[in-house]
C-alpha cells in the first residue's frame, strides 16, 4: 500500500490525491477486517477439528485400501499356486497310468481338456533340451515364438514363477518330469534322470477381478462408514466441544459488556465443567472487585465532598464566630445589668451556645484527617472529663439525671479526643432531645470492655423513634426536630466508621432509645 499511496501521490499532488489515498486505504483496512472475521467464522474449533478427522479417516481408508490391494494379489497368488499345483499331480498321475497301461491318448486328453479351460493361457510339455515334444502334435502350432520364448527364458526346473503376456499377468509353473522306473517301459535308463518338464501357465485376471471387486466393495462399505463415522463424529464434536465453547464464548462476551451477573451452567464433570466453573469463580471475584472499587469511588466522591463542604463550613464559621462572641458577650453584661428581662437573656444564651455547637462540630469533623491529632487516650480518663463538660454545658440548663457507668481498666485508644468527645456528647445531646417533654427523664452512660474493643453505650427513657425513620437517623441533614440540624447523628456515624468502628441503635416506642458504639482498642 506504500508504493501505491506513493503514486497517487505523485500523480496527484493535490487534495483530490489525497481523498483517493484515503479512500483506498480505508477500503484495504475494511477489506482486511473483514477477512480476518471470515476466516474467525470458517476456520472455528469445529471445522478444524472435524477437517481433522475427516483426513484421518480418509488416509486410514487408503491405507486399509492399500493394505487389501496387497493382500487381493497375494491372496490371488496363493490360491492360484494352490490350484496350479494340483494340475501337475493329475498330469503324473495320467502319465503314471499311461506307463503301466501303455494308454498314450490318456495324458494327451488331460492336455488338451486343459487347454479349454478359460483359466489356463497353455499347458507345454518340453522335452529335456525345452523343445516342445512331438507327442503332443496338437500343441506344436498352438503358441507362437514370443510366448514359446517367454516361457523358456524364464523357466525354472520346479516351482512358481510370475510372468507377463500380452499385459496379462501370469503365474507359470514348471514341474521336471523324472524318468521314474515306470517310465522304462518305454524309455531307457540311458536317457538320464530328466526325461523331460511340464508347463502350465494360469492367468490371474479373472481371479484378481473377482478378488479385487470383492475388495472394492469392502472399499466402498468402509468409504460410507467413514462417511457416516465422520458425520457421528461431526455432530458430537458439536454437541461435546463446540456448544460447550460456544456458551463459554457468549458468556465472556456478555462480562465484556459489563454484564458481571452472568453465570454458567455446569453441565459435567470434564474440563468445561471444571472451565465452568472456573469462569463462574472469576466472574464473582470481578463482581466483587468492581463492588469494591465502585465503593471506594463512592467514598471518594464523598470525601472530596465533604472536604470542600469542610473548606466551606470552616470559612463560614469563622466569620460567624466573631459576631457569635461579640452577641454572648453583650448577652452576659445584659443579663447582670437588667435582672428582670434574666429569662429572654438566658433564651439568647442558650441559642448562641446551640449555633456555637454546630460550628464547633463541623470544624471538628472538617478537620478529621488530621494526624498530628491522634494521640493514646486513656478511657477511663476520658469519660470522666466527658461527664465535667456534659454537666457544665448540656445538662446546664436541664434538671435531667445523667448516670455514669464506667468500667474501671477500660484500656487506651489512638484516636483524637476532640472526635471521641464528639461523639459521646452528640449522642448525650440527642438523648436529653429525646426526654425534654417525658415525666421523669433519665439519662444512662455506659463503658465496657469486651475483648479488644470498648462498648460505649447511651441510652435514654424518651418516646423512642418511629419505626418509619429508623433507616434514615444517620443520613446527613435528617431532622424531625424543628430546631434541629440533621448533621449530629450523622457526624457521629462517619466519626466511628473512620476508625472503623460500629454504630448502632435499639428504640422501642414509648420506652427510649439506646445508642452503642464499639471501637477498637489499641
Amino acid at each position: 500500500m506504500g508504493a501505491l499511496q506513493l503514486k497517487y501521490y505523485k500523480k496527484y499532488n493535490s487534495r483530490e490525491g489525497l481523498k483517493i489515498i484515503a479512500y483506498f486505504s480505508s477500503y484495504w483496512h475494511n477489506y482486511t477486517m473483514k477477512l480476518k472475521i471470515l476466516n474467525g467464522r470458517i476456520f472455528n474449533l469445529q471445522v478444524k477439528i472435524s477437517i481433522l478427522i475427516f483426513t484421518i479417516m480418509m488416509l486410514s481408508s487408503f491405507a486399509l485400501g492399500h493394505k487389501m490391494n496387497n493382500d487381493v494379489k497375494r491372496e490371488t497368488y496363493q490360491i492360484t499356486s494352490k490350484y496350479i499345483e494340483s494340475i501337475p499331480y493329475l498330469v503324473n498321475s495320467a502319465m503314471y497310468n499311461f506307463m503301466l497301461n501303455g494308454d498314450r491318448q490318456s495324458i494327451k486328453r488331460l492336455v488338451l481338456q486343459l487347454q479349454n479351460d478359460s483359466n489356463i493361457v497353455g499347458v507345454n510339455v518340453f522335452d529335456k533340451n525345452w523343445k516342445l515334444t512331438e507327442a503332443l502334435p496338437e500343441l506344436l502350432h498352438k503358441y507362437d515364438e514370443k510366448y514359446l520364448d517367454t516361457i523358456v527364458k524364464n523357466r525354472l526346473e520346479d516351482g512358481f514363477k510370475e510372468n507377463y503376456f500380452d499385459e496379462k499377468r501370469v503365474i507359470s509353473y514348471y514341474s521336471s518330469i523324472n524318468n521314474a522306473p515306470e517310465c522304462r517301459i518305454c524309455h531307457l535308463k540311458s536317457e538320464g534322470e530328466v526325461l523331460g518338464y511340464i508347463n502350465i501357465n494360469i492367468d490371474l485376471t479373472y481371479l484378481t477381478d473377482i478378488l479385487g471387486k470383492d475388495a472394492a466393495n469392502v472399499r466402498k462399505i468402509l468409504l460410507i462408514s467413514s462417511v457416516g463415522l465422520f458425520i457421528i463424529v461431526a455432530l458430537l464434536v458439536n454437541y461435546l466441544v463446540s456448544r460447550p465453547l460456544h456458551r463459554l464464548e457468549k458468556a465472556m462476551q456478555e462480562v465484556a459488556n459489563n454484564n458481571l451477573e452472568v453465570r454458567m451452567e455446569v453441565h459435567s464433570e470434564d474440563e468445561f465443567g471444571r472451565l465452568s466453573r472456573l469462569f463462574n469463580y472469576m466472574v464473582y471475584s470481578l463482581r466483587k472487585s468492581f463492588r469494591t472499587i465502585s465503593n471506594i469511588h463512592k467514598n471518594m466522591m464523598h470525601n472530596d465532598r465533604l472536604m470542600t463542604i469542610g473548606t466551606l463550613t470552616a470559612a463560614v464559621s469563622h466569620e460567624i464566630k466573631n459576631p457569635l462572641n461579640s452577641i454572648m458577650l453583650n448577652d452576659d453584661i445584659l443579663s447582670m445589668k437588667s435582672k428582670e428581662h434574666r429569662d429572654y437573656t438566658k433564651k439568647i444564651l442558650a441559642d448562641a451556645e446551640r449555633i456555637k455547637d454546630i460550628i464547633d462540630n463541623t470544624l471538628n469533623f472538617s478537620r478529621f484527617d488530621d494526624e498530628q491529632s491522634m494521640k493514646e487516650v486513656n478511657l477511663n480518663s476520658f469519660m470522666a472529663d466527658v461527664r465535667l463538660y456534659a454537666d457544665r454545658t448540656i445538662l446546664k440548663w436541664t434538671d435531667i439525671p445523667l448516670v455514669m457507668d464506667v468500667e474501671e481498666g477500660l484500656g487506651i485508644i489512638k484516636a483524637n479526643p476532640v472526635h471521641l468527645e464528639q461523639i459521646i456528647l452528640n449522642l448525650v445531646r440527642n438523648a436529653v432531645e429525646a426526654v425534654e417533654d417525658s415525666e421523669s427523664p433519665m439519662l444512662w452512660v455506659r463503658a465496657v470492655r469486651e475483648d479488644d474493643k470498648v462498648v460505649i453505650s447511651v441510652s435514654d427513657n424518651g418516646k423512642g423513634i418511629p419505626e418509619e425513620i429508623q433507616k434514615m437517623v444517620f443520613n446527613e441533614f435528617y431532622t424531625t426536630k424543628a430546631s434541629g440540624t440533621g448533621i449530629g447523628l450523622y457526624i457521629v456515624k462517619e466519626l466511628v466508621q473512620k476508625y472503623n468502628g460500629e454504630i448502632g441503635f435499639s428504640s422501642n416506642s414509648g420506652q427510649g432509645t439506646t445508642f452503642v458504639i464499639k471501637l477498637s482498642l489499641n
